[in-house]
């Protein structure tokens, strides 16, 4: 009976621990979100005079007129983390003269300074974020700074250097393509691709040396710049890039050749077909599909003996799409009475595009 009466007073003591704490937990935090408010008001109206700030005198900087409260805030950590995180936010929003007054701004109060510092820590997430800031406020003049962590061997460290390049220097930045020997992970491609998606349109050098790296996801990038910007000039490099070691490359150059191709492009891709991986062989197929010209169908009518339906179908919509007598020679094949072609045949008639 006593330990039932020791226990249940325990609990009871627990209960009110924990009501204790979450009570003062709960009037923290109803502290900072009021102070978050206020400083939120702050900052936005800092960025909005900063934005349309206009100096009279255009021969001297002039300095962007900040309070003394702000000043003193921006001593405060979680103040001054809200502050730079608020700007950047603007600065990607702004070009022009508004994005260059918060550039501006952002020197000014030695947010530069404070990013430099956050680049030497031993922290790779701290030195990510540090990269983060340089490239977005464009400070060109820190380069060399960041250059070198392109290369770094921690994934975002380095995406984040690379992406930095690019809000520096736009197309040129790419050189750190030359040389990167860490794997593009296909996430990084995505957010690289991205990036340069919003950079204004340059003559972009240096396709075709990367398209002959050492480094499987370097030429399997510049596979996909080719696709994207459709550099028809580098056509036989795309078509070289069949005869690659990798797999996934000759993956991502079959896929170029959907966009990027000539009146034979589906006869070279049909030489390769028997050599592929099964992978690359139904790649081969719905590039085919696209890209049409097949001058032997019986090549094609023989494909169709695969045990995979999903190789059937893709052969039967490349025999489909890739010749204009291809869906009648389908028709008249005697397998096209059985399952599953005789199921696929609707479907495939929907999709023809002759």
């Amino acid at each position: 009976m006593i330990f039932f009466e020791v226990l249940l007073s325990f609990f009871f003591a627990l209960a009110i621990c924990l009501i204790t704490f979450l009570s003062f937990y709960l009037f923290v935090r109803k502290i900072w979100r009021r102070e978050y408010v206020k400083w939120d008001m702050m900052i936005d109206l800092l960025l909005r005079k900063a934005i349309f700030f206009h100096e009279n005198n255009t021969t001297q900087l002039a300095l962007i007129p900040v309070t003394r409260r702000l000043k003193a805030n921006l001593k405060n950590k979680r103040f001054c983390k809200q502050f730079v995180k608020k700007i950047i936010a603007a600065k990607r929003n702004m070009s022009g003269r508004y994005g260059e007054n918060l550039r501006h701004l952002y020197i000014q109060l030695g947010l530069d300074k404070k990013a430099l510092r956050l680049l030497e820590s031993r922290k790779w997430h701290v030195r990510a974020y540090a990269i983060q800031q340089i490239g977005t406020m464009g400070l060109k003049e820190h380069l060399t700074r960041i250059y070198r962590y392109t290369n770094n061997k921690n994934d975002l460290v380095r995406i984040e250097a690379q992406i930095a390049v690019l809000n520096l220097f736009g197309f040129e930045g790419l050189r750190f393509l030359d040389i990167i020997s860490y794997q593009i992970t296909e996430w990084q491609q995505i957010r690289l691709l991205k990036e340069l998606s919003t950079v204004p349109q340059a003559e972009l050098t240096g396709i075709d040396k990367w398209l002959n790296s050492g480094n499987p996801s370097v030429v399997i990038f510049a596979l996909k710049l080719v696709r994207n910007y459709h550099r028809y000039e580098l056509y036989e490099h795309i078509v070289s890039c069949l005869d690659h070691d990798d797999a996934s490359v000759r993956r991502q150059a079959i896929s170029t050749l959907t966009e990027i191709y000539t009146e034979n492009t589906s006869e070279k891709l049909l030489s390769r077909f028997e050599a592929e991986t099964y992978k690359n062989q139904i790649a081969i197929m719905n590039a085919i599909a696209v890209i049409g010209d097949v001058q032997n169908v019986s090549i094609l009518l023989g494909y169709l003996e695969a045990e995979q339906h999903e190789m059937k179908f893709a052969v039967a919509r490349a025999l489909v799409n890739g010749s204009a007598t291809g869906l009648e020679c389908l028709i008249n094949d005697p397998r096209s009475k059985t399952y599953p072609l005789s199921d696929m045949i609707p479907q495939l008639k929907s999709e023809i595009k002759w």
